[in-house]
Protein backbone atom coordinates (compact mmCIF):
# COMPACT_ATOMS: atom_id res chain seq x y z
CA UNK A 1 0.00 0.00 0.00
CA UNK A 2 1.08 3.53 -0.62
CA UNK A 3 0.74 6.16 2.05
CA UNK A 4 -1.41 9.05 0.96
CA UNK A 5 -3.57 11.56 2.70
CA UNK A 6 -3.02 13.34 5.95
CA UNK A 7 -3.15 10.35 8.24
CA UNK A 8 -2.62 6.67 7.66
CA UNK A 9 -2.93 4.64 10.88
CA UNK A 10 -0.77 1.57 10.41
CA UNK A 11 -2.79 -0.40 12.93
CA UNK A 12 -5.61 -0.53 10.37
CA UNK A 13 -3.50 -2.29 7.76
CA UNK A 14 -4.11 -5.94 7.06
CA UNK A 15 -2.31 -7.85 9.80
CA UNK A 16 0.10 -10.62 8.83
CA UNK A 17 1.10 -13.31 11.29
CA UNK A 18 4.82 -13.41 10.55
CA UNK A 19 5.56 -16.60 12.50
CA UNK A 20 2.92 -18.70 10.73
CA UNK A 21 3.81 -17.13 7.39
CA UNK A 22 7.45 -18.12 7.90
CA UNK A 23 6.43 -21.68 8.89
CA UNK A 24 4.14 -21.97 5.86
CA UNK A 25 6.88 -20.86 3.49
CA UNK A 26 8.78 -24.08 4.22
CA UNK A 27 11.92 -22.59 5.74
CA UNK A 28 12.99 -21.68 9.26
CA UNK A 29 13.82 -18.07 8.46
CA UNK A 30 11.87 -15.42 10.31
CA UNK A 31 10.07 -12.90 8.15
CA UNK A 32 9.14 -9.44 9.37
CA UNK A 33 7.12 -6.49 8.18
CA UNK A 34 9.15 -3.35 7.52
CA UNK A 35 8.18 0.16 6.54
CA UNK A 36 10.47 1.32 3.74
CA UNK A 37 11.25 4.98 3.17
CA UNK A 38 13.80 7.24 1.50
CA UNK A 39 16.41 9.42 3.15
CA UNK A 40 18.56 11.11 0.53
CA UNK A 41 19.26 8.27 -1.95
CA UNK A 42 19.11 5.54 0.72
CA UNK A 43 16.23 3.08 1.02
CA UNK A 44 15.75 2.65 4.75
CA UNK A 45 13.56 0.31 6.76
CA UNK A 46 12.10 0.14 10.25
CA UNK A 47 10.35 -2.83 11.88
CA UNK A 48 6.65 -2.09 11.52
CA UNK A 49 5.90 -3.23 15.07
CA UNK A 50 7.51 0.00 16.36
CA UNK A 51 5.52 2.33 14.09
CA UNK A 52 2.30 3.94 15.26
CA UNK A 53 1.37 6.17 12.32
CA UNK A 54 2.59 8.14 9.33
CA UNK A 55 1.52 11.78 8.99
CA UNK A 56 2.17 14.55 6.50
CA UNK A 57 4.93 16.99 7.32
CA UNK A 58 3.25 20.00 8.88
CA UNK A 59 4.17 23.14 10.76
CA UNK A 60 6.10 22.12 13.83
CA UNK A 61 6.35 23.82 17.19
CA UNK A 62 9.98 24.79 17.62
CA UNK A 63 11.93 23.77 20.70
CA UNK A 64 14.58 26.24 21.91
CA UNK A 65 18.06 25.14 23.05
CA UNK A 66 18.01 21.61 21.62
CA UNK A 67 20.18 19.55 19.31
CA UNK A 68 20.30 20.89 15.72
CA UNK A 69 18.76 17.70 14.30
CA UNK A 70 15.55 18.16 16.34
CA UNK A 71 13.03 19.87 14.05
CA UNK A 72 10.46 20.55 16.76
CA UNK A 73 7.34 18.91 18.12
CA UNK A 74 3.98 17.76 16.80
CA UNK A 75 0.90 16.99 18.82
CA UNK A 76 -0.47 13.52 18.11
CA UNK A 77 -1.93 10.71 20.18
CA UNK A 78 -2.76 13.27 22.89
CA UNK A 79 0.89 14.06 23.58
CA UNK A 80 3.81 16.05 22.27
CA UNK A 81 6.15 14.08 20.02
CA UNK A 82 9.72 15.17 19.33
CA UNK A 83 10.42 15.25 15.59
CA UNK A 84 13.92 14.31 14.43
CA UNK A 85 15.26 15.28 11.01
CA UNK A 86 17.20 12.20 9.93
CA UNK A 87 19.09 14.14 7.26
CA UNK A 88 20.52 16.46 9.92
CA UNK A 89 21.11 13.58 12.35
CA UNK A 90 23.12 11.68 9.75
CA UNK A 91 24.99 14.75 8.45
CA UNK A 92 23.33 14.69 5.02
CA UNK A 93 22.53 17.79 2.93
CA UNK A 94 19.32 19.52 3.97
CA UNK A 95 16.25 19.41 1.76
CA UNK A 96 13.17 21.62 1.84
CA UNK A 97 10.07 19.56 2.81
CA UNK A 98 7.62 18.90 -0.03
CA UNK A 99 4.34 17.01 -0.38
CA UNK A 100 6.17 13.65 -0.27
CA UNK A 101 7.88 14.45 3.03
CA UNK A 102 6.32 12.46 5.89
CA UNK A 103 6.74 12.10 9.62
CA UNK A 104 6.94 8.50 10.83
CA UNK A 105 5.72 8.30 14.42
CA UNK A 106 7.39 5.41 16.18
CA UNK A 107 7.95 3.96 19.60
CA UNK A 108 11.57 3.53 20.68
CA UNK A 109 12.43 1.27 23.60
CA UNK A 110 15.21 2.44 25.91
CA UNK A 111 16.78 0.74 28.89
CA UNK A 112 17.06 3.02 31.94
CA UNK A 113 18.00 2.52 35.60
CA UNK A 114 14.28 2.14 36.39
CA UNK A 115 13.77 -0.49 33.67
CA UNK A 116 12.44 -0.30 30.11
CA UNK A 117 10.96 2.95 28.89
CA UNK A 118 9.13 3.65 25.65
CA UNK A 119 9.42 7.06 24.00
CA UNK A 120 7.57 8.36 20.95
CA UNK A 121 9.58 10.05 18.20
CA UNK A 122 8.64 11.47 14.83
CA UNK A 123 11.18 10.81 12.08
CA UNK A 124 11.27 13.02 9.02
CA UNK A 125 11.52 10.91 5.85
CA UNK A 126 11.89 12.28 2.31
CA UNK A 127 9.29 9.79 1.09
CA UNK A 128 7.50 6.81 2.63
CA UNK A 129 7.46 3.97 0.15
CA UNK A 130 5.71 0.79 1.23
CA UNK A 131 5.20 -1.88 3.86
CA UNK A 132 7.23 -4.92 2.89
CA UNK A 133 7.48 -8.48 4.15
CA UNK A 134 11.14 -9.54 4.18
CA UNK A 135 13.36 -12.25 5.55
CA UNK A 136 15.39 -10.67 8.35
CA UNK A 137 18.11 -13.32 8.01
CA UNK A 138 18.77 -12.51 4.35
CA UNK A 139 21.28 -9.75 4.99
CA UNK A 140 24.15 -8.22 3.09
CA UNK A 141 27.58 -7.54 4.63
CA UNK A 142 27.78 -3.85 3.70
CA UNK A 143 26.92 -1.34 1.01
CA UNK A 144 28.03 2.10 0.03
CA UNK A 145 25.77 4.47 1.95
CA UNK A 146 25.65 8.09 3.08
CA UNK A 147 24.27 6.98 6.46
CA UNK A 148 26.91 6.59 9.21
CA UNK A 149 27.68 2.95 10.11
CA UNK A 150 26.76 3.42 13.81
CA UNK A 151 23.18 4.19 12.72
CA UNK A 152 22.84 1.02 10.63
CA UNK A 153 21.44 -2.01 12.42
CA UNK A 154 21.58 -4.34 9.41
CA UNK A 155 21.28 -4.38 5.65
CA UNK A 156 18.40 -6.50 4.41
CA UNK A 157 18.28 -7.90 0.90
CA UNK A 158 14.80 -7.50 -0.60
CA UNK A 159 14.00 -8.08 -4.29
CA UNK A 160 17.65 -7.52 -5.21
CA UNK A 161 17.67 -4.18 -3.39
CA UNK A 162 19.45 -3.25 -0.19
CA UNK A 163 17.28 -1.93 2.65
CA UNK A 164 19.12 -0.21 5.47
CA UNK A 165 17.51 -1.15 8.78
CA UNK A 166 18.18 1.79 11.05
CA UNK A 167 19.44 1.60 14.62
CA UNK A 168 17.71 4.07 16.96
CA UNK A 169 19.66 3.27 20.12
CA UNK A 170 21.18 6.76 20.38
CA UNK A 171 18.03 8.87 19.90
Amino acid sequence: RRFEGLYYPLNQRRQVNTQSAARNSGNNAMKKNYLSFLIDSNICAVDISNILEVVNFENLTSIPCCEPYIEGMIYSREQGITVINLRKKFGLPEKEPDKKTKIIVMEVQKQTDEGERFTLYGLVADQVMDVIFADDEETMPSIKSTIPQQNIKSIIKFEEKALIELNFGDL
